[in-house]
C-alpha cells in the first residue's frame, strides 16, 4: 500500500511538471478537446499514442481504478523531458531515500547532523512551493467568455475552400487574441482585437473544430465542416494537396491509374506518394455508435517504397475517426488502426489479421452496433472491439493507398440498415 502511495504522489508530480509544461490553466477545467491535443503533442513528440481517454482517466475525468500501464508512464515521462518513467522517479527518489536513511540519526547530538537533515527535509516543501508557485504564476486568467462571439461560414463547396470567422473581443482588455483552424496548433494565427474578421483556408475536407483563444485560453469554439462537391482524389502534400481533376470514376470503378501519376509527375518512386479518395457531406445522423460501410479497394502499385501496399479505410466523424489499415502479410508491423479513443500500432499491438493480398479486390465491411465494431474481411469476420466512447455523427468517408490504388464500391447504412449513400461509380 505504501508503495502505491508513493507512485500515486510521483505520478501526481508528473502530471503537475506536464500541466506547467502545457500552460493550458486549471486541468479540472480542460475539455475533451484538450486532452485531444495533449494526445496528439505526445504522440508527435514520443511517437506512442495515448489515447484521450487513457489521459482523461489519469487526470481523473474518467473514473478507472487500475494503475497506468508502465508504456503509458514512460511515455508521459518522456514528454517532460526525461529518457523514461524510471528516470522520472530516480530524479526524484534521492530526497526521500536520502532522507529516510538519516533518520535513524535523529537520536545523535551532533548539530551538523540535524542542519544536515533540517536541509533534507526542507528540500521536499520547497519542492511543493515551487510547484504552487509555478500553478499560481499559470494560473488561468478571468476571462468573461459571454463577452466573445466567435463564428464562420465557408465560402463555398468543395476544396480548397476559404472559411470566413467572425468575432468579436473588444469588450475584453487583451491583446493576445488568436484563432485556430482544428487541433493541429500549428494551424493557429494571431488576430487583431481591434478587427472582427479573419480568413483562412482550409485544404483538406473534414469535421474539425476551430478555436478563439484569449491569452491562450479557449473562450470560444465551434465546428467548421469543410465538404467535397462528390468525390475528390488528391495526392497529399506538406501543406497543400496536389487536387487531381480529370475524371475519375472508370469502367464502374474509382481509380487513378499509375500510368496517369507517372506521366504528371506525381508518383515518386523514392519515396511512395499517397492517393486518397475523399467524399465528405451531410449524410444525416448517421452515428458513429450504430452503422454499417460496405466497400471494396484493391491497390494499384507495390513498386520500391510501396511494396508493402499500405492502405486505409477511413469513417470521419464529427469528434474522431475509424480508420482500419492494410497491407501485405509480411508488412502488418508497420500497421496503424485508430478506432475512436482506441490507438493500436502495429508494432505493439497483433494487426495480423490486416495483412491480405490487395493486388486482388479486397471486400471489407465494417459494422458498429451499441458502439461494437466489427471489421469483416470477404465475409470473415477477423476484428472486434467495443469504442468506449462516442465519435459523433458519420461526417466522411476517406480512402488512402501507397502509390495508387481503386475503389469498386461503397455503401453506408444506418442502425436501421437502410442505405443512405451508396455509389457503384457507373456514371
Amino acid at each position: 500500500m505504501e508503495a502505491t502511495n508513493k507512485e500515486t504522489t510521483q505520478i501526481e508530480l508528473l502530471k503537475q511538471i506536464i500541466e506547467n509544461e502545457v500552460a493550458w490553466g486549471n486541468s479540472q477545467e480542460w475539455t475533451h478537446q484538450d486532452f485531444e491535443q495533449l494526445s496528439e503533442r505526445i504522440w508527435q513528440k514520443t511517437q506512442t499514442k495515448l489515447s484521450a481517454t487513457t489521459l482523461k482517466r489519469l487526470w481523473g475525468k474518467v473514473s478507472y481504478q487500475s494503475q497506468p500501464t508502465t508504456n503509458t508512464l514512460n511515455a508521459l515521462a518522456q514528454f517532460a523531458g526525461y529518457e523514461h518513467w524510471r528516470d522520472f522517479v530516480g530524479s526524484q527518489s534521492y530526497v526521500s531515500s536520502t532522507t529516510e536513511q538519516e533518520l535513524p540519526k535523529l537520536k545523535a547530538t551532533s548539530p551538523t547532523i540535524s542542519k544536515k537533515l533540517a536541509i533534507l527535509l526542507l528540500i521536499p516543501i520547497l519542492v511543493l512551493l515551487l510547484l504552487g508557485f509555478n500553478r499560481w504564476v499559470n494560473r488561468p486568467l478571468e476571462i468573461d467568455a459571454s463577452k466573445v462571439t466567435f463564428s464562420s461560414e465557408p465560402v463555398t463547396k468543395g476544396l480548397p475552400n476559404t472559411v470566413i470567422f467572425h468575432y468579436d473581443v473588444s469588450q475584453l482588455p487583451f491583446d493576445n487574441i488568436e484563432i485556430q483552424q482544428s487541433w493541429d496548433t500549428r494551424l493557429r494565427r494571431a488576430v487583431s482585437n481591434q478587427d472582427s474578421v479573419f480568413t483562412t483556408t482550409y485544404y483538406y475536407p473534414g469535421y474539425f473544430r476551430a478555436k478563439l483563444l484569449v491569452e491562450e485560453q479557449i473562450v470560444q469554439e465551434h465546428d467548421v465542416y469543410v465538404t467535397t462537391d462528390g468525390w475528390l482524389a488528391l495526392i497529399g502534400g506538406e501543406t497543400i494537396p496536389h487536387y487531381l481533376t480529370d475524371d475519375i470514376k472508370q469502367d464502374g470503378i474509382l481509380s487513378v491509374s499509375p500510368e496517369y501519376l507517372q506521366r504528371e509527375n506525381l508518383l515518386n518512386q523514392e519515396e511512395a506518394s499517397h492517393l486518397a479518395y475523399y467524399n465528405v457531406q451531410d449524410f444525416g445522423e448517421v452515428s458513429s455508435a450504430n452503422f454499417t460501410l460496405e466497400t471494396a479497394i484493391k491497390s494499384d502499385y507495390n513498386l520500391r517504397e510501396a511494396v508493402c501496399q499500405e492502405s486505409q479505410v477511413s469513417v470521419l466523424c464529427a469528434k474522431g475517426r475509424i480508420a482500419i489499415p492494410w497491407s501485405v502479410p509480411g508488412c502488418v508491423g508497420k500497421l496503424y488502426l485508430a478506432a475512436s479513443e482506441q490507438f493500436l500500432d502495429g508494432q505493439a499491438a497483433d494487426l495480423s489479421a490486416f495483412g491480405c493480398d490487395l493486388s486482388e479486390w479486397q471486400h471489407i465491411r465494417l459494422t458498429v452496433e451499441q458502439q461494437q465494431l466489427s471489421v469483416y474481411r470477404n465475409e470473415q469476420l477477423i476484428f472486434q472491439t467495443t469504442l468506449e466512447e462516442d465519435a459523433g455523427k458519420v461526417a466522411g468517408i476517406r480512402y488512402r493507398f501507397q502509390g495508387a490504388g481503386s475503389i469498386d464500391y461503397v455503401r453506408l447504412l444506418d442502425e436501421n440498415q437502410s442505405v443512405v449513400f451508396q455509389d457503384d461509380f457507373s456514371n
